[in-house]
């Protein structure tokens, strides 16, 4: 007897690693898609459907709206079991201003991964989109924070403080992407329990709409594409490495965050030491 397939549930799915990991998870599962945006979801849907994939559902809302994630996740798990969660929605500072990129990058991840957590199915295997930004150095007192509960009043406020009163949009999605790596570190004890893997994968400069935005208009972005052994990457190159993690071949692989770089970290290590 056939068994039904499980439900890949894609966030942020009409950009550019979101739609290019809808694609090759939809070999292997249904999909389930989510955005900001209707229209666009709808396109992208519709363009899935096009390749031959199964696209079980579609659901549009800002995850950083309390209730939202829980709605969302409730809707994609009434279709069938999740097997896996591609967590690929945020915002750069090519993109956002500081309030927007910690509402999208954190709060919206707090959420949605809270919503998971209400019934973590065994063998569910998700992957959270964080970035190279995350690998950072920041201080202490920042470091200590992102153990403490991003959804309590007043969080962004305190990283202000820590800052000297202001936290500027660069530094704010460093400190959101390095959230992220953590997040994933501190919940995979708790996911392994339930039979359920957590990874993240810290993307380079990437050929999608808003890496080029951030090649216009971000400080040292176009020296990082210098410095980068590989040259850009490719919304595929990320779209690869999710595949794996959310496959049998990483099922012992947890807690853990994948950079997929071009070797750029590597060669600003490189250059300091």
């Amino acid at each position: 007897m056939n068994m039904p397939r499980t439900i890949a549930l894609v966030t942020g799915a009409s950009g550019g690693i979101g739609r290019a990991a809808a694609s090759r998870l939809g070999q292997n599962f249904d999909l389930f898609l989510a955005d900001i945006a209707e229209p666009r979801l709808n396109e992208t849907a519709d363009g899935l459907r096009a390749e031959g994939l199964t696209v079980c559902g579609i659901c549009a809302g800002d995850l950083g709206d309390a209730g939202a994630a829980k709605a969302l996740v409730d809707t994609a798990r009434a279709t069938g079991p999740l097997g896996a969660v591609l967590h690929a929605a945020g915002l750069s500072p090519a993109l956002a201003d500081t309030e927007a990129i910690m509402r999208a990058n954190v709060i919206a991840t707090e959420h949605l991964l809270r919503a998971l957590e209400s019934g973590l199915e065994p063998g569910l295997a998700t992957v959270l989109i964080a970035s190279m930004a995350g690998h950072t150095p920041l201080s202490d007192a920042v470091q200590g924070m992102l153990n403490d509960d991003p959804l309590e009043s007043g969080y962004t406020e305190q990283l202000t403080q820590i800052f000297g009163g202001t936290l500027p949009a660069q530094i704010a999605y460093c400190v959101s992407k390095k959230w992220v790596i953590r997040a994933v570190e501190r919940r995979a004890a708790a996911w392994g329990k339930s039979g359920a893997r957590i990874t993240s994968i810290s993307p380079g400069l990437i050929d999608t709409p808003m890496g080029r935005a951030e090649l216009e208009t971000t400080p040292g972005a176009n020296e990082t594409l210098t410095m980068t052994p590989l040259g850009m990457g490719r919304p595929d190159d990320i779209a690869a490495a999710a595949t794996f993690l959310c496959s049998e071949d990483a099922r012992f692989i947890t807690g853990c965050d994948l950079l997929v770089d071009g070797g750029v970290m590597a060669a600003f290590k490189a250059n300091i030491a």
